[in-house]
This record gives structure tokens, C-alpha cells and sequence, in this order.
């Protein structure tokens, strides 16, 4: 397993260490984002109208809670939860494979509940249907970063 650290001080995140690992056998990939300090109590919110917001930058620490309430939809961390970089559409993906395995899983009124949240997350990631993603992160090191043009709130 190759590792390689990075400490930096990252916008929104602060100072923090960047861990990427990478086993040459099998190919495997990790990378983890670990604050190295807390800025207290924050809750992040970012409304999504159009295509062009989904390319903000999601930065979600390990202590942070991501949440979409109109499309019913949480990621709460646990105790071995760790962070993340990714964009807003990328936050869309990982809820969607979560629901697609949850469609094929489950029977009756749940596969069908389960279907209807795959095409409004689908929905979202076209740009068709709008909503707001939150982020409260007990720790302060959770953000989400807008592309020029876009604004949070």
C-alpha cells in the first residue's frame, strides 16, 4: 500500500491533513480529508435552481450531517465516518447509488418508494428539480464552496 500525506490549509476545511492511499496489487483507492481543528458549531445552506450549481464544492468533514429535506434525504456521520471533497452532483450520485441498491432490494410499497426517490434524485442531478443542500457540521469544518455566479446562504 503506497500512502501519501498532504497537511495544507484548505478554504472551508482550514488546516488539514490529506491521506491518499494506493495499492499497486489490486488497485484500490482512498482518500480521506482529516481537519486538524474545530471552528465550532456551523450549518451550511446552498440552494440549487439550475444545472451550473450543481459544480460547487462539497467539502464534508467527518463530523458533518449532509442533508436535501425536499428530497427526504440524510447522510448522518458515524463514528468511523470519514470526510470528503466532491461537488454537489457528486453528493447526488452517492445518495442515488444508495437508493438504486435499495429499489433492487427491497418489494411492494418500499421498492416503489424507493423507486419514486431514484427519479427525483435523477430529477435533481438534470437540473429539473431544485432544492437545498445542507450541511451542519458540529465541528465547523464542513463547506460548500460556490462557483463564481453562485451564491450560499
Amino acid at each position: 500500500m503506497e500512502v501519501q500525506e498532504l497537511y495544507d490549509d484548505i478554504p472551508g476545511l482550514g488546516n488539514a491533513v490529506l491521506i491518499a492511499m494506493f495499492c499497486p496489487g489490486c488497485g484500490m483507492k482512498a482518500h480521506h480529508e482529516i481537519p486538524l481543528e474545530s471552528k465550532g458549531i456551523r450549518k451550511v445552506e446552498f440552494r440549487v435552481s439550475d444545472r451550473k450549481a450543481l459544480n460547487a464544492r462539497v467539502i464534508r468533514s467527518p463530523s458533518g450531517r449532509i442533508l436535501v429535506p425536499e428530497l427526504g434525504l440524510e447522510l448522518t456521520p458515524g463514528p468511523r465516518s470519514l470526510g470528503f471533497v466532491t461537488n454537489v452532483e457528486g453528493v447526488l450520485e452517492r445518495f442515488l447509488e444508495v437508493a438504486e441498491q435499495l429499489a433492487g432490494l427491497e418489494e411492494g410499497p418500499k421498492k416503489e418508494k424507493a423507486e419514486q426517490t431514484v427519479r427525483r434524485i435523477r430529477s435533481a442531478i438534470e437540473g429539473s428539480l431544485p432544492f437545498t443542500l445542507v450541511i451542519e457540521d458540529e465541528q465547523g469544518n464542513s463547506a460548500i464552496i460556490p462557483q463564481e455566479g453562485n451564491g450560499v446562504g
